[in-house]
C-alpha cells in the first residue's frame, strides 16, 4: 500500500529553512513553558500517597473530596476510575500523618513512661505507619502501649498473638543465632545484640482516610483496593533517574549511529530525539499531565520509535549516496525522503490507529497518560524524521566536511 507514488519529487530541503524556525519557535516555547509553569509531578517524582478506593454504590466525587477536607487533606486529587462511578484514586502530597512536631513530642512522652531504661532509638517510619523503639532493659509491652496512646499516636488495630522464630545475624559474627518475635495486640518485640526491640504499628495516611471514608454514610462498606507511598527523598532521586535514564539513552544512540553510519548523521538524529522530548514535556506542562515513571517510560518508547523513522530515512539516504555520487547531497536527501515517504506515513498512521483505540479505552485508567505521550510522540516523531534530523545532515556536512550542497 502506498499514499505517495514513487516518483514524488516534493522540495523538503527547499523548505528545511522555514521548518527549522518552527521548530526552533516550538522548542523554545516547551522550555519556557516548562519553566515559568513548571511540570506537574506525579507522587513517583515528587512524594506522597496513593490510594485506590472502591464504593458499593455510585458516589458524588465531590462528597468524597468534601471528605477529605474534613479530614486534612484540602487539595487532594480525586480520580474516577472507569465509567460507573464506583472506583476512585485518591492522590495526596502527604506521606506520613506523624510531623516533625509531632515525632519530637511523642519522643519525650516515652522518655517520661519509660525512666527504668534507657531509649537507644526513636524512629517513625517514613510513611508513619510504625514506630521502632530501641532499649536497653527488657519493658512489658503494656508500658510501651500506655505510652503510645499518652503520647496521642494513632495505634492500628490489634493483631493476632503470634509467636515466631527467626534466624537474625549479629554483627562480627559468623553464626546466626535464634531470637524470638513475640507479637501482642499492635506491637511486637525480639531481642537484638544487648538491645530490646519494639515495633508499634500505626495508622498511616491511607488507614485514616479509608476510617474517615467509612465512617460516611456512603462509605460505609468502601473497600481499600490498594495504597502505596513514596517518600520526598526517593521521589526526587526517581526524578534524577529518569532525567539520567533519557540522556544517556540519548548518548548511547549518538554512539551507534556514529559506528554504523557516518559521523555526519549522529547528532542530526539525536537532535530530531532531542526536539521531540522537549515538545512532549512542553505539551504535558501546558495540559498539567503528571510526570511519572510511565511517562518516563512514555518518553523512552518514543525515543525509540522516532528513531526508527529516522534510521530508515538515513539507510536509504546511504545508499543513494553510493549509488549517485554526482548528485549534491541535499539532491539525494531529497530523493531519499521521498523515496521513504509512504512508508514513514502509513507506519506512523497504523501506529497512530492502536494508540489512539489504547487512549480511548484507557481514558479513565492510568494508561490514558502513557497514551497520550505516545499520541505526541509518534506525530513529532515522524515530522522530525523528515524535517529536522536530514537538514542538519546536510548543514554538518557544508559546514565541516566541505562539501557542496
Amino acid at each position: 500500500m502506498q499514499f505517495f507514488k514513487d516518483n514524488t519529487n516534493f522540495d523538503f530541503m527547499g523548505k528545511r529553512g522555514a521548518f527549522g524556525l518552527l521548530s526552533g519557535i516550538a522548542v523554545a516555547t516547551s522550555i519556557i513553558l516548562t519553566f515559568v509553569i513548571g511540570p506537574k509531578f506525579g507522587i513517583d517524582f515528587m512524594g506522597g500517597t496513593e490510594i485506590q478506593v472502591r464504593f458499593d454504590n455510585q458516589v458524588d466525587p465531590g462528597a468524597v473530596r468534601a471528605t477529605l477536607k474534613d479530614l486534612g487533606f484540602p487539595t487532594a486529587e480525586v480520580v474516577s476510575i472507569g465509567t460507573d462511578a464506583k472506583s476512585y484514586l485518591i492522590r495526596l502530597q502527604s506521606v506520613s500523618p506523624i510531623s516533625d512536631a509531632q515525632s519530637a513530642s511523642a519522643k519525650k512522652v516515652f522518655e517520661n513512661a519509660l525512666k527504668d531504661t534507657q531509649i537507644k532509638r526513636f524512629e517513625f517510619s517514613p510513611g508513619g505507619d510504625k514506630l521502632t523503639l530501641r532499649l536497653t532493659k527488657e519493658t512489658p509491652i503494656s508500658v510501651v502501649e500506655k505510652a503510645a496512646k499518652d503520647a496521642g499516636l494513632d495505634v492500628a488495630a490489634a493483631l493476632d498473638v503470634t509467636i515466631e522464630k527467626e534466624a537474625e545475624s549479629r554483627e562480627g559474627e559468623d553464626a546466626k543465632v535464634e531470637t524470638a518475635k513475640k507479637c501482642e495486640s499492635v506491637t511486637c518485640t525480639w531481642p537484638y545484640q544487648d538491645l530490646f526491640v519494639f515495633e508499634i504499628s500505626l495508622k498511616g495516611v491511607s488507614d485514616r482516610i479509608m476510617d474517615g471514608i467509612r465512617a460516611t454514610s456512603f462509605g460505609k462498606n468502601a473497600e481499600k483496593q490498594r495504597s502505596e507511598w513514596v517518600g520526598p527523598k526517593v521521589g526526587r532521586q526517581l526524578r534524577e533517574a529518569g532525567i539520567w535514564s533519557i540522556v544517556y539513552a540519548l548518548l548511547f544512540i549518538m554512539i551507534y549511529i556514529a559506528v554504523r553510519f557516518d559521523l555526519r548523521f549522529a547528532p542530526g538524529a539525536v537532535v530530531a530525539l532531542i526536539h521531540d522530548v522537549f515538545i512532549t514535556v512542553g505539551i504535558f506542562t501546558v495540559a498539567r499531565v503528571e510526570f511519572t515513571l510511565a511517562t518516563v517510560a512514555a518518553l523512552l518508547t518514543i525515543v525509540g520509535y522516532s528513531l526508527n523513522d529516522t534510521i530508515v530515512v538515513f539507510d536509504r539516504i546511504r545508499e543513494n549516496m553510493a549509488k549517485m555520487k554526482e548528485r549534491k547531497l541535499a539532491s539525494v536527501i531529497n530523493i531519499s525522503i521521498n523515496q521513504t515517504l509512504s512508508r514513514t506515513i502509513l507506519t506512523s498512521l497504523t501506529t497512530l490507529f492502536t494508540v489512539v483505540a489504547l487512549l480511548t479505552i484507557g481514558w479513565n485508567t492510568n494508561v490514558r497518560d502513557f497514551a497520550f505521550a505516545l499520541l505526541i510522540g509518534i506525530i513529532v516523531g515522524t515530522y522530525s524524521s523528515i524535517f529536522i534530523a536530514s537538514p542538519i545532515v546536510v548543514w554538518l556536512d557544508s559546514r565541516f566536511f566541505k562539501k557542496n550542497e
